[in-house]
């Protein structure tokens, strides 16, 4: 064993070698001042892995309260308010005057008169989803100044402040942790498994070698320090987490790096990402492993279709190990925090000199166009949408039924991962009326499910998704439903406080409008399914009509009314007659997506800039 712990020191002069081909970013230390008036502590880092998305910042603890006072991390200007269902919810982000923003998540009320200049502009544009750029001398901060109260709006699981720290002009999210936070980390990362691969093959289309690792301090090696494989050409993955604390939160590493012989294969950063990049996460983990429900593996070599950029260009052809021989090699990965604590393992390599995997053929590969041409279905997937290589996986089954019009197609599988949106085609195997052409659906079954609106060419429907699955087109001709308000002929809420609405569809609703005498009301829908409005001196002591408008993504509409007393005065407890009416209608947009089950990255990638140069988020919705 002895010879275990001289054997890293002896691959780290290596990779002190090879130091110089990645200099670690230099950002100015202590500008920014921690954004809480708590101590500070965090409880998700930068980096750490999400569904479809690396996270973009820290995750500040609030103590497990809400409404903390949250603070401006450095002077600058309020440049942007986002408001919207999941996601962050509610949040702000400053622009500072050395060309960085910082942006704050799931906040409840802003300070005062930034939240009257909010509530204004949503009530002229009769629209609670908001995204809204401010002009630069509107609202100026100086270090340390409140800007809001804390909360869990949005996607939120508990009270917390997401920060983030964002190059203004490009958009990109730096690590906050490089700039100076005001915590001690002494831990080094801890890693729990490796995970090795043919890489001659799709890493989609094998069961890949799970190996048990032991530790003694930070080093780490495998049982009996040696690997031995019929692989030729392979590629490694490690299950790894950090800590700075004896707390032991599993927060994201900040780097793994790959040495064979001494030399560095290959190595992955999380320093700086774009939202435009952030699903990138899908094809750095093994994805496979996750969604059947596994560990979160990450690859120390990047798969083919990977533009993400965490990984570092060595300037090799190759970023996997080639076992070219029977002899024993030495392999180290270093695994580092963003204070420098590192852990190595490290362990011998050997071919065994047994016949290797055959190389199978496949359909579709990354980095180009891959389509499949059936008599009734159609895909086209452009050059950057496939990680690996993978076949089709096409079956046909038969039509479900009900107000299906085609039959069910399945493409790919549920635990491949697909980098952006490809166009499915469906050709219907039932006529279609007339009336009934804009009120076409296709609808995408897997392990969420995903509708589309379709729109036609010639005899076939079309829409874009971003998953694999099955596919079936439908008419749609059913209504929303809207749960009611109360009973009695005037409805008494004399002692609520709020209203609240769940609508439901079918195939999702998409949109959701409230007037209360005529007047367009703002109703919340901070996580993503029930709409609510809080009483406040839009709605005065006195009897008022409340009229409720929902559509879903064909313009199918449910309106219903209801009158309600607020103040005092008994109300006849008589049954509710109410204005009930149901029609079908065309959608004002084909874009509308419904996902039910929905990503907390949707928005977020809509709103991955801000500082200034906000791209606002389109009417449709996505994932994470």
């Amino acid at each position: 064993m002895a010879k275990h712990f001289i054997f890293p020191l002896f691959l780290l002069a290596g990779f002190f070698s090879h130091a110089q081909l990645y200099k670690k970013p230099v950002y100015p230390q202590n500008y920014f001042r921690w954004p809480t008036l708590l101590s500070p502590d965090i409880v998700a880092n930068m980096g750490e892995l999400r569904p479809n998305h690396w996270h973009m910042g820290l995750d500040v603890r609030t103590n497990q309260k809400v409404n903390q006072q949250v603070v401006a991390a450095a002077d600058g200007y309020i440049a942007f308010v986002g408001i919207e269902p999941l996601s962050w919810g509610r949040w702000i982000i400053i622009n500072h005057p050395n060309g960085l923003s910082t942006l704050y998540g799931h906040l409840n009320d802003f300070r005062p008169d930034l939240e009257a200049y909010v509530t204004n502009h949503q009530y002229q544009e009769e629209s609670w989803e908001t995204h809204l750029d401010i002009p630069p001398g509107k609202f100026p901060v100086k270090k340390g100044d409140f800007i809001s109260y804390s909360g869990t709006t949005g996607g939120s699981q508990g009270p917390h402040v997401h920060w983030e720290v964002i190059d203004t002009k490009s958009g990109r999210r730096l690590n906050p942790d490089l700039f100076g936070t005001p915590f001690n980390d002494i831990y080094p990362p801890v890693v729990a498994k490796l995970v090795m691969y043919d890489r001659n093959n799709s890493t989609y289309d094998q069961y890949p070698v799970s190996i048990p690792v032991h530790r003694s301090g930070s080093a780490y090696t495998v049982p009996g320090e040696l690997l031995q494989t019929a692989f030729n050409n392979l590629g490694f993955a490690i299950q790894a987490y950090d800590t700075w604390n004896s707390a032991g939160n599993r927060d994201g590493i900040y780097s793994a790096q790959l040495f064979f012989d001494g030399r560095e294969v290959s190595s992955f950063y999380i320093d700086s990402i774009g939202y435009n990049s952030t699903r990138y996460m899908n094809c750095q983990i093994d994805y496979k492993m996750k969604a059947n429900g596994g560990a979160w593996v990450q690859h120390l070599s990047k798969l083919p279709g990977d533009r993400g950029g965490v990984y570092y260009d060595l300037g090799w052809n190759n970023n996997t190990i080639r076992l070219k021989d029977t002899s024993e090699h030495d392999v180290l990965i270093l695994v580092s925090d963003t204070r420098g604590n590192s852990s190595t393992l490290s362990f011998k390599l050997r071919n065994s000199g047994t016949a290797p995997p055959g190389i199978k053929p496949y359909e579709w590969l990354p980095n180009r166009l891959n389509r499949i041409f059936k008599y009734d279905f159609e895909a086209y997937l452009p050059m950057f949408v496939l990680y690996d290589k993978m076949n089709s996986g096409y079956a046909r089954f038969a039509s479900g039924g009900g107000s299906s019009i085609s039959a069910r197609h399945k493409l790919g599988e549920n635990d491949i991962p697909a980098h952006s949106d490809f166009e499915v085609r469906v050709k219907p195997e039932k006529p279609v009326a007339p009336e009934d052409r804009d009120r076409v659906v296709i609808k995408r079954t897997g392990s969420s499910n995903t509708v589309k609106k379709a729109s036609w060419n010639g005899e076939w429907v079309s829409a874009l998704f971003r998953d694999f699955g099955t596919f079936e087109a439908f008419v749609d001709n059913t209504p929303p439903s809207i749960n009611s308000l109360g009973s009695g002929e005037i409805v008494n809420l004399s002692r609520s406080s709020r209203i609240a609405f769940t609508p439901t569809d079918n195939f999702g609703v998409a949109g959701f409008r409230a007037e209360i005498d005529g007047r367009w009301i703002r109703f919340t829908n901070d996580k993503g399914r029930t709409y609510l409005y809080y009483f406040d001196e839009k709605v005065p002591p006195g009897e008022h009509t409340l009229t409720v408008t929902v559509t879903d993504i064909v313009g199918n509409k449910t309106e219903r009314s209801w009158k309600f007393r607020r103040g005092g005065g008994s109300v006849a407890d008589e049954p509710v007659r109410e204005r009930s009416k149901t029609s079908t209608r065309k959608a004002a947009s084909g874009k509308h997506t419904v996902t039910k089950k929905q990503s907390s990255t949707r928005s977020k990638t809509a709103a991955k800039t801000a500082a200034g140069k906000t791209t606002k988020k389109t009417a449709g919705k996505k994932k994470k």
